[in-house]
């Protein structure tokens, strides 16, 4: 901190040897120049900043009495000290009570004068430090009112509007985040009083760093550099542009977010709010992929399933689609698994992926990757618990039992169910014991056994019922399941009865 020194004495030599004689440079003191009374010094005054006035007490035109009066009106943030010789002694005490700072009698004592100017040095450093402390505080509440939405109950936005700095924001967060705590405070540590660090997420910061003049690109580099250093190349950056106006708080860290959260899970570390933001990739589900990864997850085989998985985020990588959109789709294959599975358990099952799924904790490919393995062997070990009365056959047999007056086909079936063919052929065989068309086959049969005995339908009436187009095919299986003709049947059980 460099004060800025105006000597008054109507003696030149006496100011010569204050300004010359003096080291005052190693003080952090610069002496912007001289005057020989007090109309000069405020000429000097009116052109140049100074925060210190060394003068004497009689000189003419304006002596340091009236210099003084002058000082304390229209200068308040000037500190004086006054010389004066031992007969002036009133003078000085008159100057006291108008605010001067300090007074020394002549000849000037060069250690007491020192000693006197490092005590009003470190007194506007402590009255600095105090009005900086409670700018910074204003301005990390409204920071804070912004981000986090909260209600403006202190007229907070009236009171930053009187202060004047160009900021800039940057928005930090921990690549591959793990769930570990990372501590904010090594970011912090770099920060000087210039900026602010609010912690408004589990793995997000936001930085602000403000000045009176723009703060250059250099500044920045220079500090996402060493911010990169301390946390191990492990943090991605999104960096605003100079901003002048405050309430633009909460839509520039909306805006950054945005970049952040676009190359979320890629290599790419630093963006800024200069360039735009690539269109996101169109992508559609490969369904024959998210098929052969439910077939794998039925058939409780996890080699399988993962060595398809594997698959699906191969071509996520090939589509150079984004993390929100690798997470959608990975929610869209586990919703199929699901719906598979209709009234079964795997309605209730908590899954960890899903749509809500804070992408800020769980930020990179490989996280959601391991996520949705976990699920889907979460799945498996469900089907291994319930194997041995399998809930897509008991869900395909209440489809059967629904539709068998239908032309209701397994391929209908197995597609109702989310499965191919062949694996639900081989599944229905595995759990019943029978064919499809066997178990059709004797739920048609055995519905019309029933309304041969309890109506008086006609035989190719109750054929067109229980789902047979041909008559003659009716009589066929019938025939076939039954050992007489529907005719035969009916005939036998009016006897009975």
């Amino acid at each position: 901190m460099t004060l800025k020194m105006l000597i008054v004495d109507d003696e030149p030599l006496i100011c010569q040897g204050l300004a010359n004689t003096i080291p005052w440079d190693q003080m952090g003191i610069e002496i912007v120049g001289s005057a020989i009374n007090g109309k000069k010094a405020l000429e000097v005054m009116e052109k140049e900043q100074v925060d210190i006035v060394i003068t004497d007490v009689n000189m003419p035109e304006m002596d340091g009495i009236g210099l003084s009066k002058a000082i304390v009106d229209g200068f308040p943030e000037v500190n004086i000290i006054m010389i004066s010789g031992y007969e002036e002694f009133e003078y000085a005490r008159q100057a006291l009570r108008i605010g001067v700072q300090d007074y020394l009698l002549k000849p000037v004592d060069i250690d007491e004068l020192l000693a006197l100017v490092e005590e009003v040095k470190q007194q506007r450093e402590e009255a600095r430090k105090k009005e900086q402390a409670k700018q910074k505080t204003l301005l990390t509440n409204y920071l804070s009112q912004q981000l986090f939405q909260l209600p403006d109950s202190s007229n907070l936005s009236e009171r930053v509007d009187s202060q004047a700095y160009t900021y800039r924001m940057l928005l930090i967060e921990k690549r591959n985040y793990n769930q570990a705590a990372w501590s904010s405070d090594q970011i912090k540590s770099l920060i000087d009083y210039r900026s602010i660090c609010i912690e408004i997420h589990e793995n997000q910061l936001v930085l602000f760093v403000y000045a009176q003049e723009n703060i250059s690109d250099q500044q920045v580099n220079s500090l996402t550099t060493v911010m990169m250093a301390v946390m191990d190349q492990e943090i991605s950056i999104a960096v605003s542009s100079n901003y002048q106006d405050l309430h633009q708080l909460a839509s520039l860290h909306q805006e950054l977010n945005e970049r952040l959260s676009f190359y979320r899970g890629t290599d790419r570390q630093i963006v800024t709010d200069a360039e735009d933001i690539p269109v996101e990739q169109e992508y559609e589900l490969d369904q024959q992929l998210v098929c052969n990864i439910a077939d794998a997850v039925f058939q409780q085989d996890r080699e399988e399933t993962e060595e398809k998985v594997d698959q699906f985020f191969t071509e996520f990588k090939q589509k150079g689609i984004t993390l929100n959109q690798i997470k959608e789709a990975c929610c869209c294959l586990l919703e199929s698994i699901k719906e598979r599975g209709q009234d079964s358990s795997f309605a209730e099952m908590e899954l960890g992926l899903h749509e809500g799924l804070d992408l800020l904790l769980f930020n990179s490919v490989e996280a959601l990757r391991s996520l949705l393995l976990e699920d889907l062997d979460s799945m498996m070990d469900y089907l291994q618990r319930t194997n041995d009365s399998h809930w897509i056959i008991q869900q395909a047999k209440q489809y059967i039992e629904k539709n068998f007056q239908k032309d209701v086909k397994a391929l209908e079936v197995a597609e109702a169910h989310y499965i191919t063919p062949n694996y639900f052929s081989m599944l229905f065989k595995q759990e019943t014991g029978f064919s499809y068309s066997e178990y059709l086959n004797t739920i048609r049969i055995n519905k019309a056994k029933a309304l041969l005995s309890e109506t008086s339908n006609k035989v190719f009436e109750i054929a067109e019922y229980v789902g047979y187009r041909e008559y003659k095919y009716f009589v066929q299986v019938f025939k076939n399941y039954v050992g007489i003709t529907p005719t035969q049947f009916r005939k036998l059980h009016s006897i009975e009865k």
